[in-house]
């Protein structure tokens, strides 16, 4: 199986998701100069995938895989009737060639009572098409809340936590992928989306998994559209969890109001596209160099949780209980704000690093954190860095690091002996 990051070239994986309504040069450039590596969800037409090697984007298709959506669960245990092991054969005979092709993407949301015969076309997805990735996105933990018509619920089962067990247990995949778009249904999607980087970073953890998230660089109507600083504040939190590849949700329309997403339909850029732009450059900066380099092993919220929006409070608390786990890096944290701080080691040894996020408001621009982190090294000497792609203020001294961090922002500071 290909691996993204080896697809990326060794950069911080960044997708988007959704090809240009209509494809041109014009709108595969555009796309290219986002900054961003691949497209998920798109034809693999001879001209998408002559575009895509042009500029240096992959695809992974949804074209040469009819696209099965779990939904709301009326149809879970039905994937083995959508695509057969047999008709893989088939599918193989006119499957296109293309380096610029990565993957497919043939399962979406699905329900874990499809995750048996999921991991069966896999198997035979990877003895077909041993150099490609395939893609399969789940559902975001907000789905446990509902329920079809029917009286079905889309996970398959009760609790989010039980969902990704299932996955780790019965899927055979180096990743969980999910889609989670926090500020676009306040009542219904926001109050676990820390739940939700919780449960699949632990799960990650324990596995040996990497996180993949696709957050929402686009809204269902045009008042939501979100502004830069909760872009960044989608992006930031989401490598505070450890995640190892940004997918943007959406390029074009999609299912998005069209004045949302990173072009319209006429292929016209929206504001959503240099905030995207923006971040990219963040991803592809030395920070994302720098973050590859650690895994995850632990999430905390720090500073003055009590000031903090009301509807992000619960949220900090609840991801504050229980104990740190053997290995946290010993760094002590202070902030005039609230901050979500994620703690990794480097995977070769000699250091550990902080990724910190100015998480206090996600609908409040002006409001500022300022943070110190001092490590507590005992005798060793320690070297302090701080990245933040050019957008943060940040100085060191005596090895601690002292952040300004506007709305939204992050910083990804490491400490080397």
């Amino acid at each position: 199986m290909a691996n993204l990051i080896d697809l990326c070239k060794k950069s911080y994986p960044v997708g988007l998701f959704g090809v240009p309504p209509e494809i041109t040069d014009e709108s595969i450039r555009m796309a290219a100069e986002t900054g961003a590596n691949f497209f998920v969800s798109g034809g693999s037409s001879p001209l998408m995938l002559e575009l895509c090697g042009k500029y240096g984007l992959g695809l992974i298709s949804t074209s040469n895989f009819e696209l099965w959506w779990g939904g709301f669960g009326d149809n879970a245990g039905t994937y083995e009737n959508h695509l057969p092991l047999g008709k893989m054969d088939e599918i193989k005979k006119t499957y296109p060639e293309s380096p610029a092709l990565w993957g497919d993407y043939p399962v979406d949301e699905p329900s874990c009572k499809d995750f048996a015969h999921i991991n069966k076309v896999l198997g035979r997805y990877m003895e077909l098409f041993p150099d490609k990735l395939p893609f399969i996105n789940l559902h975001p933990a907000q789905a446990c809340k509902l329920k079809s018509a029917e009286g079905n619920v889309p996970l398959g089962c009760k609790l989010y936590s039980e969902y990704i067990d299932f996955y780790v247990r019965d899927i055979e995949l180096p990743y969980i992928a999910f889609d989670n778009y926090p500020l676009t249904n306040l009542n219904h999607d926001f109050d676990m989306y820390l739940e939700n980087l919780d449960i699949v970073a632990r799960a990650c953890k324990k596995s040996g998994k990497e996180m993949w998230v696709i957050p929402a660089a686009g809204a269902f109507r045009a008042e939501q559209n979100p502004a830069a600083f909760q872009i960044d504040w989608q992006t930031y939190m989401c490598l505070a969890y450890g995640a190892r590849a940004i997918i943007h949700a959406c390029y074009s329309k999609n299912w998005w109001d069209e004045s949302t997403s990173c072009i319209n339909s006429k292929g016209e850029k929206n504001p959503t596209y240099d905030h995207v732009k923006d971040i990219n450059a963040v991803l592809h900066s030395p920070l994302g160099t720098e973050f590859l380099k650690y895994r995850h092993i632990h999430t905390e919220v720090c500073g003055d949780i009590g000031s903090a929006h009301g509807m992000m409070v619960p949220q900090f608390k609840r991801q504050n209980w229980g104990e740190r786990p053997e290995g946290t890096p010993d760094i002590k944290i202070d902030c005039d704000k609230t901050a979500v701080v994620g703690y990794f080691a480097k995977m070769d040894g000699g250091g550990f690093a902080a990724m910190v996020t100015n998480s206090h408001n996600p609908f409040e621009e002006s409001v500022t954190a300022n943070v110190e982190l001092t490590p507590k090294g005992g005798e060793k000497t320690i070297k302090t860095n701080i990245y933040g792609g050019g957008k943060i203020s940040g100085s060191v001294k005596n090895s601690a690091a002292h952040l300004t961090l506007k709305s939204g922002q992050g910083a990804f500071v490491t400490f080397e002996y």
